[in-house]
């Protein structure tokens, strides 16, 4: 039975039967940490109800939250506090790695994991990659722990989420491998170093993404994430060519590709570049 079914039987005779098709449909889970996005306000008295519930049904959850994402480069979350346990903190495992994360803290999309998985069929032995939005090793960590013959520079401008990337790095035990900086990515990003440049952040302006140009060493690819509008022919050519202005540098190839939905209007979508100087 799927889950907005169960809810729907058990709380058919508990709450007003025009509200029954309004009752969430998913959940997220992270860790042992349940997570739903923008429940129906008209169902705020029904919530913590709900969460106990999904507690009782799903044997993996001990916490749940409702989680409001933001699109800042800081990624802290506005969340609320639902049923079960009270915390925010949690170990997710994913690709072999273990994600120690604060959900009050950061976002982590348990959406990505095809990307993430993605990724690390990509990418080649001896690659050197630079994560420009690292947080707490969201894109790149998996990358690292399944092929140990790759470095990555991973950047971070939050400081509580560079301090759960530092962690993740130890707890993965890659430290010789995988150099964390603090900082602005427009200011901290090493040039002429890599092979591939994640940057798995919306809204990334012109400064960016010349820092991601430059930090290709000779040839290589940049993964730029961004968001376009569901069914509509995106101008994510002409956005990057626009960008990137910068002597010697030649863009040889273009593919986009849809990772999820992102909103009722939006998809989240990644353009790879390929980079040659």
């Amino acid at each position: 039975m799927r889950f907005k079914e169960q809810l729907q039987k058990s709380l058919k005779d508990k709450i007003n039967p025009q509200l029954l098709n309004k009752l969430p449909s998913s959940y997220a889970v992270i860790g042992d940490i349940a997570i739903f996005h923008r429940i129906d306000e008209r169902l705020l008295e029904h919530k913590r109800i709900i969460g106990e519930i999904l507690i009782e049904i799903d044997p993996r959850v001990k916490t749940v939250i409702e989680q409001i994402e933001t699109r800042t480069e800081l990624r802290r979350p506005q969340i609320h506090y639902i049923a079960g346990e009270k915390k925010t903190a949690t170990v997710h495992k994913e690709f072999n790695t273990k994600f120690k994360i604060d959900l009050e803290s950061i976002t982590f999309s348990p959406g990505n994991k095809g990307e993430r998985g993605h990724l690390i069929k990509i990418t080649k032995e001896n690659e050197i990659i630079c994560d420009m939005f690292a947080c707490v090793g969201n894109l790149s960590l998996p990358i690292i722990v399944n092929n140990p013959s790759v470095t990555i520079y991973g950047i971070e401008i939050n400081k509580e989420a560079y301090d759960l990337l530092t962690e993740n790095i130890a707890l993965n035990r890659v430290e010789k491998r995988y150099h964390s900086i603090l900082g602005d990515n427009r200011i901290e990003t090493p040039k002429n170093v890599a092979t591939r440049v994640i940057m798995g952040f919306f809204d990334i302006d012109k400064k960016q993404f010349e820092n991601a140009v430059e930090a290709i060493k000779q040839e290589g690819w940049i993964h730029y994430h961004y968001t376009a509008a569901r069914e509509s022919k995106s101008q994510i050519e002409e956005i990057v060519l626009e960008k990137s202005k910068i002597k010697n540098c030649k863009i040889e190839q273009i593919n986009t590709r849809r990772i999820k939905k992102f909103s009722p209007r939006l998809e989240h979508m990644c353009a790879d570049i390929k980079i040659r100087k």
